[in-house]
């Protein structure tokens, strides 16, 4: 994914004695690395570091399944700023094509791919990557990412009164383009 060491400063606090240098990672077939589109949910920070457009099958280790449309996979970079942990549905995220409609995860593309499945738990200063994969219409053009994260908070006055991080704003819109 072109230069991780460039996400590490997307996604971290922006002081590089205090960020990570990663090392870069081969793109998959079919994706484009992103810089840049990071959204944050509470305490976790959502980026997405990569896109894959036009993708006409998904092969997997036990089966393959060709797009009623057209596959796009987006590689999503969670990282867990909070004490606590914060819990995730990929299933819940939504992708937004420039027509304004909003399409669920591939239920087929994800599980032949491997992809997480069921509510996935990320600890705290955990950094996370995956890819969600949706079948859209062979023609549609990808606008955002909408995530819907936790917005809870670690802090205890918040947890004992069940309240999310201040000004949390869920779902978020990560722009794709």
């Amino acid at each position: 994914m072109a230069s991780l060491a460039a996400l590490a400063l997307a996604v971290g606090c922006g002081h590089p004695a205090r960020d990570y240098h990663l090392p870069p990672q081969p793109l998959p077939e079919h994706e484009k690395a992103l810089t840049g589109k990071t959204a944050t949910i509470g305490e976790v920070s959502y980026t997405a570091i990569g896109l894959g457009t036009k993708i006409p099958e998904v092969i997997g280790s036990h089966g393959s399944w060709i797009a009623h449309g057209q596959f796009v996979r987006v590689r999503l970079l969670m990282v867990d700023h909070g004490r606590e942990r914060h819990d995730f549905n990929p299933y819940r995220q939504l992708l937004v094509t420039t027509d304004g409609a909003a399409h669920a995860p591939s239920y087929d593309a994800m599980q032949i791919s491997r992809a997480p499945n069921g509510i996935q738990s990320i600890a705290s200063q955990e950094m996370r990557a995956f890819d969600l994969w949706f079948d859209v219409p062979a023609n549609a053009r990808v606008r955002a990412l909408r995530v819907l994260g936790d917005p809870s908070s670690s802090r205890l006055a918040d947890q004992l009164k069940g309240a999310p991080v201040a000004g949390a704003k869920n779902p978020v819109d990560i722009p794709l383009t």
